[in-house]
């Protein structure tokens, strides 16, 4: 825990007082890219690094305790993301960067390794926790709907929000392996008209409760009817995510850096928006709950 302990504090320090983005985050974004992208698709490790960074903020703060108190290692409902925290707790120790920071960087990097995938901020600078985070916080596969916006509206999250950021499975896969819906490699909208019309390859049960449901069903049917919808809503519900907890006067803007790696990932295309203009923020050919 001691070199958590260092790495966090350096990390943190030298973003916050310097007020520049140190070098080690271009060279973290590097290494990620040959594990997060392979022959132009997302790998299962930058689905992972995504999923990770929810599972980190959603219960109050974007703290990195999933890795600093080794939550991965003895949490039922985070037992499938071990190797991702491993992996990425060596790396904050590499490169002396904190945890909390090195997981949004990751899932930052993650979202824009996949085909089609946005590119969002990234800000350096929150503390790490060696504190657990709270039991019970998370959302499971078969919570209902209902439970599920009151959730999210405890965490100050909207019904847009929630069934936006639902759509992050529009890459997932289920723990048989099976995808959430045919375009697994590509960030796309697919994912909410198929689970709704009951063709995805698979879908968890609380996903199928939110396509459904009255409370949100108009917000899914929303997401589904166009690109633009899906990405206009998911970027700053994400942005707002990856911030939770922290105040941004006090970090330091490191979006360059994703910036960089989404214009550097092999493969990377751009994605037209209706009227055929081109958004900046979006990407493109690179890449439970």
């Amino acid at each position: 825990m001691l070199r958590y302990i260092i790495s966090g504090l350096l990390g943190t320090s030298c973003a916050a007082v310097k007020g520049v983005c140190p070098g080690e985050w271009w060279d973290l974004a590097t290494d990620l890219q040959s594990w997060f992208i392979e022959e132009g698709e997302c790998t299962d490790a930058a689905r992972a690094a995504i999923r990770l960074a929810f599972h980190d903020c959603f219960p109050g703060t974007c703290d990195g305790s999933m890795i600093t108190t080794d939550e991965c290692g003895h949490r039922q409902e985070n037992a499938q993301m071990l190797g991702i925290c491993l992996e990425l707790g060596a790396r904050s120790q590499d490169y002396v960067l904190g945890a909390a920071d090195t997981i949004q960087l990751a899932a930052a990097v993650g979202l824009a390794s996949c085909s089609g995938g946005p590119v969002i901020s990234f800000w350096a600078g929150r503390p790490d926790s060696f504190t657990e985070s709270l039991r019970s916080a998370l959302p499971s596969a078969e919570t209902d709907a209902k439970t599920m916006v009151e959730m999210f509206a405890a965490k100050n999250f909207s019904k847009t929000e929630l069934v936006a950021l639902i759509g992050a499975h529009t890459i997932g896969r289920k723990l048989d392996n099976k995808p959430m819906d045919t375009t697994i490699n590509v960030w796309d909208n697919k994912f909410y008209t198929e689970t709704a019309e009951h063709s995805a390859p698979a879908s968890v049960q609380a996903d199928t409760y939110l396509a459904e449901a009255g409370e949100t069903s108009g917000e899914w049917k929303h997401m589904g009817e166009s690109q633009e919808n899906f990405m206009s809503a998911f970027i700053p519900a994400m942005e707002k995510l990856s911030l939770m907890g922290n105040d941004r006067s006090k970090m330091v803007d490191c979006s360059e850096v994703v910036k960089w790696y989404a214009d550097t990932a092999p493969k990377r295309r751009r994605v037209l928006l209706k009227g055929g203009k081109l958004d900046g923020r979006f990407g493109g050919a690179f890449g439970g709950i």
